[in-house]
């Protein structure tokens, strides 16, 4: 599986991977430096954000006073980057919290930099993260709490896409569509489980690519593994209007 993915990978020719949280099961060394080993397998600029489940669970004080300690130190030194290459502008917020067990929390000072990343004028503005900002068909997970101003704060500050995870599941729709007080079209993209076993609602392992193309729409495929490989499950387009992005 891991080998299918970094085949597929290449052959898309992508530019960056974005992850947004999970890189390990129980934040174990061991784990992270698999994770990290794969990464850098890739060969390509990649920009993460810590899950839930890269703090530890089982030993307490560690979870208590020093909870990303492994990330930071096997994975990245920030648990919030902001990145920006080739026209893409992503900032990722870290929603794992020491004192939630599964949910996670955008607070008021995450909120605010999500206007003050994205004042930058750049044609694709990402912000990624690890708690579900949208209730895919396929669960019913309590969405991050602060959701409600981390997405009025990113419709303002012009965001395209939000990339979210944790549900294990691969999902797509248009935020507003249940948020109208948005006011703008935003897309809101969830990732499935790539090279893990523990997957959900009876998909296979799976990932997301999306790409603005040469007619200036952005274009999502879902690339699951099936029979030894990955390969194209669906895709999606949706068009730049003042308003936002609309289904194309």
């Amino acid at each position: 599986m891991v080998a299918g993915l970094l085949a597929d990978v290449a052959a898309q020719h992508v530019d960056q991977v974005l992850v947004s949280g999970d890189l390990t099961m129980r934040a174990r060394r061991a784990q992270f430096r698999a994770a990290r080993a794969l990464l850098d397998e890739l060969g390509v600029p990649w920009v993460s954000v810590p899950g839930n489940h890269d703090l530890p669970l089982d030993r307490v004080l560690t979870r208590a006073f020093r909870p990303l300690h492994a990330y930071l130190r096997w994975i990245c030194p920030e648990a919030e980057p902001l990145r920006r290459q080739e026209g893409v502008l992503v900032l990722g917020l870290s929603t794992a919290r020491r004192y939630y067990w599964k949910g996670g929390r955008v607070d008021a000072g995450q909120v605010a930099r999500i206007g003050s990343a994205f004042a930058a004028s750049v044609p694709l503005k990402i912000l990624m993260v690890h708690h579900p900002v949208f209730v895919p068909a396929a669960r019913s997970h309590r969405l991050v709490r602060g959701v409600d101003r981390a997405l009025r704060a990113a419709a303002a500050a012009g965001v395209d896409v939000v990339l979210c995870g944790h549900d294990h599941v691969q999902a797509h729709v248009d935020l507003a569509l249940s948020r109208p007080d948005l006011g703008r079209h935003v897309v809101g993209v969830m990732a499935g489980t790539a090279t893990s076993r523990r997957v959900r609602a009876g998909e296979g392992q799976s990932y997301n690519v999306l790409s603005l193309t040469d007619a200036g729409r952005l274009r999502l495929e879902v690339r699951q593994f099936r029979d030894g490989r990955f390969a194209p499950l669906l895709a999606q387009e949706w068009t730049r209007a003042p308003e936002g992005w609309r289904e194309a």
